[in-house]
């Protein structure tokens, strides 16, 4: 008897899952970033790195909720970073 083969997954259903991959793994990124800041020269770059890794991650598709609620962030803070704004901390 043959060996069983499995279908090979669809382009499409790939790319959705890497792109999904990508952006849990920038919402890692950004938590690490958020809980291991220090110094105020220094937490200014971090915060900044840290809202780029928020809008990377949301431009492939985690949603804003998961946002706040993986860097303990309020959503107001994370829309702040979302657009681009200066945030509060």
């Amino acid at each position: 008897m043959a060996g069983t083969t499995t279908p090979a997954p669809r382009p499409r259903a790939l790319a959705l899952a890497v792109r999904t991959w990508q952006g849990r793994a920038l919402l890692a990124w950004a938590r690490i970033l958020q809980h291991t800041v220090a110094g105020d020269a220094r937490r200014q770059q971090h915060v900044a790195r840290r809202n780029r890794a928020i809008r990377a991650a949301h431009a492939r598709g985690v949603s804003k909720t998961a946002l706040a609620r993986a860097t303990r962030l309020s959503e107001a803070t994370v829309g702040q970073a979302l657009k681009g704004e200066p945030t509060n901390d």
